[in-house]
């Protein structure tokens, strides 16, 4: 075959022999991938390990624990900040010793750790020894402690561990001449008086909510609240339920000069006191407060004080 039609034939020849050549090498190309692959995958496998990212503190015993936890075991000791003076039945002094509900709470919470207890008795205010532990100079705070707006702001709050019922301690010549007529609920409901409350504790913010028109005045230590109280100074105290009970019946002469009011719609739970980034230490105080086979109340530390 000659001419044009010899030419195309031959054209047409060169042409599948061009693309039979690039398609062997297609299959080699792949070939070469597909061993390729394996050999990635090894070199992937020889790779160091990532380093241990676990945000646990390994302790000298071994064990693997989250950081505010291994701070106190590490340490050895739960530092516990709390009030100087004696506050019974949750803390005080008896035969050269600390005993009370709230010294029971913090040598159960240090026992379940492993460590020991030490109390830090150097504060002068409720809310001092709650910035104690804002502060990071303790670990916890128990001393009769309530919730506030303000303490919630820099401290955590474990669950209730005892609720105290509000109470007033009221002067009856005083409320006699703030009433009138008017019957001693409308008094009380609309109380324009004065009402002192103990400085830097939970009764400040407290009297400041539940009575908007009082006014409060301050006095450093109960003794001076009560004496206060007494002489008319303040026509009504704001105090919890249990420490105006407990008064009373120590002291039953002066049913004569005061009267109680109490509040069954307002309570006080207290709570041990953790530091705001204690986050694991909190869950733990919340399970052993959970956990206790005895619940307190009121009435069952009241009837053990007699």
């Amino acid at each position: 075959m000659n001419g044009p039609a010899s030419r195309t034939v031959h054209r047409l020849r060169a042409l599948a022999l061009a693309l039979a050549a690039l398609g062997l090498c297609g299959t080699v190309w792949a070939q070469g991938a597909q061993k390729a692959r394996p050999a990635a995958a090894g070199a992937v496998a020889a790779a160091a390990p990532e380093p241990d990212r676990s945000p646990l503190v390994k302790v000298a015993d071994g064990r693997m624990l989250a950081p505010d936890i291994a701070r106190i075991v590490n340490h050895g000791e739960l530092l516990v900040a709390m009030l100087s003076t004696d506050n019974p039945p949750f803390f005080s002094v008896k035969n050269g010793g600390l005993v009370g509900t709230d010294i029971d709470l913090a040598k159960s919470i240090a026992s379940e750790l492993g460590v020991s207890v030490r109390f830090d008795r150097s504060y002068k205010t409720f809310d001092s020894v709650v910035e104690a532990v804002a502060m990071g100079k303790a670990d916890v705070a128990v001393s009769r402690l309530g919730r506030t707006l303000k303490r919630a702001q820099m401290v955590h709050f474990s669950i209730s561990y005892i609720k105290l019922g509000h109470a007033m301690l009221i002067n009856r010549m005083r409320f006699a001449q703030l009433a009138g007529d008017r019957t001693l609920p409308q008094v009380v409901r609309d109380y324009t008086g004065t009402l002192g409350v103990l400085a830097g504790s939970s009764w400040e913010e407290f009297g400041r909510r539940n009575f908007p028109k009082a006014k409060l005045v301050k006095y450093p230590t109960w003794p001076d609240l009560i004496e206060a109280t007494k002489k008319g100074e303040v026509t009504a105290t704001y105090r919890d339920e249990m420490e105006v009970v407990q008064l009373m019946r120590e002291e039953p002469g002066l049913a004569l000069t005061l009267r109680t009011v109490t509040f069954s719609d307002l309570e006080a739970p207290l709570s041990v006191i953790v530091g705001i980034r204690d986050l694991t230490l909190l869950s733990f105080v919340n399970e052993l407060i959970a956990q206790r086979p005895v619940q307190p109340t009121a009435d069952s530390v009241l009837r053990a004080l007699k």
